[in-house]
C-alpha cells in the first residue's frame, strides 16, 4: 500500500505550526503530529482496518489532516479569544489545554495573564511553574511554585512541585525538604516518594559525596519501592532496570532510566487529561451538566487509580459544587414554570424568591471556593 503524507503551515504571533499527516502502512494506522517552530507537540495516532481500499486510506488521511488543521485553528482562536478576554478562570482553564498538548509557548502566556488579574491564583502560580520547568526556564519555575506553596502551603501536590524546580536547578537538599514536606503532608503520596529517590541518587552523583553513596543509593532504593506499593504502574522494565542499575552502583544510567519512569507517567497523566479540557478550550459552551457529570465519572475512575493525588480531589470536589449549582437552578426555572401554569400557589410564589436568593448565595461560593 502507498504511503501518503500531507503538510500544513500556521503562522500566529510569529510562531510556526507544522501539521503533518501520513499513514504507516506497516502498524496500519494514520498519524497527525503538530510542530511548534520545529519541536514534536502533539501526536494522534488512529488504526484503520487491515482490509482497506488505498482510496479509502487516502481519504482517511485526508479527514484527520482537515481535522487537525482546523482544531489547530480554533485552539489559537480561543488562546486570543482568552487573553482578550479578561477572565482568569477561562484563562487557567484554556492553559491547561495548552499545557497538556505540549503547547507550552501558550500556555505560559494564559497563566502569567491569569495571574496578573489575580495575584492570589495559586492554582496558575502551580502550572505556570511545570510549564516554565518543560520549557528548560528552571528559575522562572522555581518561582511561580513556590508562590504557590506560599499561596497554599498545605498543598502536597504544590510542595512536590516545587521539590521538582529546585532539583532541575541542582538546589538537592532543598528539594529533599519539599518532597519530604509533601510525604509529611500526604503519607501516601507515590510522586514524592520517587522524587526523593530521584534526589537522592542526584546527590550520590556530586563530587565530594562519593563516601557517603552507597547510604544514599540504599536510602533512594528504598524511597522507590515505596512509590511503588503506592503506584503499582511505576513497575515498568525501565523502572526494574533503573533498579537494577542503582543496585549496581551505576547511579548515572539509574538517575536516567527512572527519571525516563516519571516523565512517562506524566506523559500518561498528560494523555488522559488533555481531551478533557481540550473540549473545554474548544468549545465552552458544551461545559454544561452531562459534561460535568462526565467529568465527575472520570474523575472518580482516576481517584480508584490514584489515590493519592490531591489535583483529582479538589477538582471533583468543584465539580459536585458546579453540579449542584446547575441543579439548583434548574429547579427554580422548573419552579416558576409551575407557577406560570398554576398561579394561585401562593405558599410556593411566596416562597420562590428565597429559593433565587439562595442560588444566588450557591454561585458566588461556587465563585470564591474555585478561587
Amino acid at each position: 500500500m502507498e504511503t501518503y503524507r500531507l503538510n500544513s503551515k500556521l503562522v500566529d504571533d510569529s510562531k510556526e505550526y507544522l501539521i503533518q499527516t501520513t499513514n504507516d502502512v506497516s502498524l496500519g494506522s494514520i498519524s497527525s503530529e503538530v510542530y511548534v517552530d520545529g519541536l514534536l507537540a502533539d501526536v494522534v495516532n488512529l488504526p484503520h482496518p487491515e482490509q482497506i481500499k488505498p482510496e479509502e486510506v487516502l481519504a482517511l488521511v485526508q479527514t484527520t489532516h482537515d481535522e487537525k488543521k482546523r482544531e489547530i485553528e480554533t485552539l489559537l482562536k480561543a488562546y486570543h479569544e482568552a487573553l482578550e478576554s479578561a477572565n482568569a478562570e477561562m484563562m487557567y482553564h484554556m492553559g491547561l489545554a495548552f499545557f497538556y498538548r505540549r503547547f507550552y509557548g501558550e500556555a505560559q502566556s494564559l497563566f502569567t495573564t491569569a495571574i496578573g488579574l489575580n495575584e492570589s491564583y495559586h492554582e496558575a502560580y502551580n502550572l505556570l511553574g511545570q510549564t516554565e520547568l518543560a520549557l528548560g526556564n528552571v528559575e522562572a519555575s522555581s518561582k511561580a511554585v513556590r508562590s504557590a506553596v506560599e499561596l497554599r502551603p498545605q498543598y502536597a501536590d504544590y510542595r512536590n512541585n516545587f521539590g521538582e524546580a529546585l532539583m532541575a536547578s541542582m538546589a538537592l537538599k532543598e528539594a529533599q525538604q519539599q518532597f519530604e514536606k509533601a510525604i509529611e503532608i500526604n503519607l501516601y503520596y507515590s510522586d514524592a516518594y520517587f522524587n526523593l529517590g530521584l534526589a537522592l541518587i542526584r546527590q550520590s552523583m556530586e563530587i565530594g559525596m562519593r563516601q557517603m553513596a552507597p547510604n544514599l543509593t540504599a536510602k533512594a532504593n528504598d524511597y522507590f519501592n515505596k512509590a511503588s506499593l503506592i503506584y503499582p504502574d511505576y513497575k515498568t522494565a525501565v523502572f526494574e532496570r533503573g533498579l537494577t542499575a542503582l543496585k549496581a552502583g551505576d547511579t548515572r544510567q539509574a538517575f536516567a532510566l527512572l527519571r525516563k519512569v516519571r516523565e512517562e507517567k506524566k506523559e500518561a497523566h498528560a494523555r488522559r487529561y488533555a481531551p478533557y479540557y481540550m473540549r473545554y478550550a474548544l468549545y465552552p459552551q458544551w461545559i454544561n451538566e452531562k459534561a460535568i457529570e462526565d467529568r465527575i465519572s472520570f474523575l472518580q475512575r482516576e481517584i480508584g487509580k490514584n489515590p493519592t493525588y490531591v489535583d483529582l480531589y479538589v477538582e471533583l470536589s468543584r465539580c459536585y459544587l458546579e453540579h449542584a449549582r446547575m441543579t439548583w437552578k434548574k429547579g427554580v426555572e422548573q419552579y416558576k414554570k409551575t407557577l406560570d401554569i398554576n398561579p394561585g400557589l401562593t405558599k410556593l410564589a411566596a416562597h420562590l424568591q428565597e429559593a433565587e436568593d439562595t442560588y444566588d448565595r450557591i454561585n458566588e461560593a461556587v465563585k470564591k471556593i474555585a478561587e
